[in-house]
């Protein structure tokens, strides 16, 4: 490896690419390959950085690979899922990127009311697959965003009064620790690694896979916005402030948005 630029830019040696590449069922890319261009980027514009590799995982076995190449070559690694992080996270300048997306697998257990979910789906993937059953896992608002970063953050969305955080329906997760172990994570099996998972971030590890408790909920469910006109703001925001706190659990209760011709006031929605 030799660098190439303040940027912390690194070029892998071919010998070293050719021995990742012999132990990845997924695609390994490099700065020189076509399709860099599009692989590097991520859903903030805004963020431009040039990674050494970009290993798009096909499975667990990709991520120890990715991740054990990574140790042995000093590189920093991020990891990336659903891609749609506004600060960048799932990128680095010179380091490698463990590309999570390809792994989108979604497992319903109708029965058990339980969701395996893969760390590349994202919300509106797992949505339509829950929805076949008439379920729902509490996720977020945005149907882009991915269920890995979301839940590793908190997880806050449309059920989160009813049925709280994603954290919340957390029931296990299969986590890659740092020195490259495969460990289940949850109440009664590596149990601090699972309290530090729920919404304490991206650095434990590396989420494999997550376990849900899923709701019944759906397909129909009422939505919508009830506009004030200025005149009637005041009055608007008094009943608010009144309603909020004892409004049924069922009820979602959106923030106030303000603009020139009205305030949109309580909103009920399931996603």
């Amino acid at each position: 490896m030799t660098p190439t630029s303040e940027r912390y830019s690194v070029v892998l040696g071919q010998g070293d690419v050719a021995s990742l590449r012999a132990k990845l069922q997924g695609v390994l890319i490099v700065q020189a390959d076509d399709g860099y261009e599009e692989a590097r980027r991520v859903w903030n514009g805004m963020i431009d950085r040039r990674p050494a590799a970009i290993v798009r995982a096909a499975g667990v076995a990709d991520v120890l690979a990715a991740l054990r190449f990574g140790r042995e070559h000093d590189l920093r690694i991020a990891v990336r899922a659903g891609g749609h992080n506004v600060a960048g996270n799932g990128t680095v300048d010179g380091g490698i990127v463990i590309d999570l997306s390809p792994m989108k697998t979604v497992r319903v257990d109708p029965a058990a009311g339980r969701v395996q979910v893969g760390p590349g789906v994202t919300l509106g993937e797992l949505d339509r697959e829950t929805q076949a059953f008439g379920l729902a896992v509490p996720a977020g608002v945005f149907s882009p965003t991915g269920v890995a970063g979301l839940t590793l953050g908190g997880g806050l969305g449309w059920l989160t009064r009813r049925y709280g955080l994603s954290i919340d329906n957390l029931i296990s997760a299969d986590v890659v620790t740092a020195d490259g172990r495969l460990v289940r994570a949850s109440e009664d099996e590596e149990a601090e690694l699972f309290w530090g998972i729920r919404g304490g971030g991206g650095n434990f590890g590396i989420v494999t896979s997550f376990e849900f408790r899923a709701h019944t909920l759906g397909p129909t469910v009422l939505a919508g916005a009830v506009l004030y006109r200025r005149p009637r703001w005041a009055d608007a925001l008094r009943f608010y402030a009144d309603w909020a706190p004892w409004a049924s659990r069922r009820a979602h209760h959106n923030h106030l948005i303000h603009h020139p011709a009205a305030v949109i006031a309580p909103r009920r929605a399931s996603r």
